[in-house]
């Protein structure tokens, strides 16, 4: 059989771990597929990345932050949620040649929310405003989400998502995180969620619906996101949210931080009745997505199969045929 290669593009000390996990994987498939890791030195990127990409061998590669941006430049074809986010973290060689562009990160996101047999997600808060939560509102914009609350760090954050994700702006509401880290020290201060149902985050409307325990009634939000880096390392056991009852405000908490073990956010939420997940899992998937996209190509290639022929020929033809009708008409 033919042999191939697959890299992981990023720092070393940040690819160990998922080439540790792609080897494992790619061993039990019996397969002569290799994985080595590439730490590109960004100066010389366009060099190496073009030498890479000529290799005959090369099937695909996983590509990690700061490389996920500058990768699209290199891709004949993008699926539209890696065109949406403007970055590409899984590349793989087709049959033909061409060079295809998946963000398995946004897969992962939408994927895990739908084993959990959500569909779609209404409202959700977004904690962060980098990278991590852009994933997060590209994969909730494929879901139909009709309200996002999303707080940032740097105050060049809003623009910048306002920019990017244009379609969805006006539906996106912002506030800054050291407002919320702010609030929750005054209401842990007076003990202000003692004994009663909690306010709801800013914009909530009243509903219906009564909690046990309570004599006020709130809406909930579907989904709480944390997209920062609070509770990874340096600052394990650590959250931007430390009161309990908050948490009930959501109908389910996903924790970004791609932890081995479940973040103190988890826990706290876990602890007040709320489904919640930490990043490791939302990893795993989307490393596994990025595998299964080599493997298929690589199938593909055994197979003698052929890629469909590229569009842009065909909008050409299309564009003449359309034209043609209209100058009949005008001659008759």
């Amino acid at each position: 059989m033919m042999k191939r290669k697959v890299y992981l593009i990023g720092p070393s000390s940040e690819a160990q771990a998922a080439a540790d996990l792609h080897r494992s994987a790619l061993a039990g498939q019996d397969l002569p597929v290799e994985l080595e890791t590439l730490d590109i030195d960004p100066a010389h990127f366009h060099e190496q990345m073009s030498a890479m990409l000529s290799e005959p061998e090369f099937l695909g590669a996983k590509i990690l932050e700061p490389y996920k941006q500058p990768s699209l430049a290199y891709c004949q074809e993008i699926t539209p949620s890696a065109r949406g986010l403007g970055a590409v973290n899984t590349i793989v060689r087709r049959p033909s040649g061409l060079i295809y562009g998946e963000n398995t990160d946004v897969l992962a996101f939408v994927d895990y929310l739908r084993e959990q047999g959500i569909d779609r997600v209404r409202t959700a808060l977004v904690l962060g405003a980098g990278g991590a939560a852009r994933v997060a509102l590209a994969g909730l914009r494929n879901m139909n989400c009709a309200r996002y609350m999303v707080g940032f760090g740097h105050p060049r954050r809003p623009a910048e998502i306002a920019s990017q994700f244009k379609d969805i702006r006006r539906q996106i509401s912002f506030f800054q995180l050291e407002d919320m880290k702010n609030f929750f020290g005054w209401i842990n201060d007076v003990d202000f969620f003692v004994d009663r149902i909690p306010l709801p985050p800013p914009s909530y409307r009243k509903s219906k619906r009564r909690d046990q325990g309570g004599g006020d009634s709130v809406k909930r939000w579907d989904l709480l996101v944390n997209a920062t880096p609070v509770g990874d390392n340096g600052t394990t056991g650590e959250s931007l949210i430390t009161v309990t009852n908050f948490l009930r405000c959501f109908e389910r908490v996903l924790d970004l931080v791609p932890s081995a073990e479940p973040t103190q956010l988890v826990n706290l939420a876990r602890s007040a009745g709320v489904p919640a997940t930490h990043g490791d899992v939302l990893n795993r998937m989307q490393e596994d997505n990025a595998r299964e996209m080599w493997l298929r190509e690589y199938r593909r290639l055994l197979n003698g199969e052929v890629d469909e022929p590229r569009r842009p020929a065909k909008r050409s033809n299309s564009g003449s045929s359309r034209r043609k009708p209209m100058l009949r008409k005008r001659n008759g």
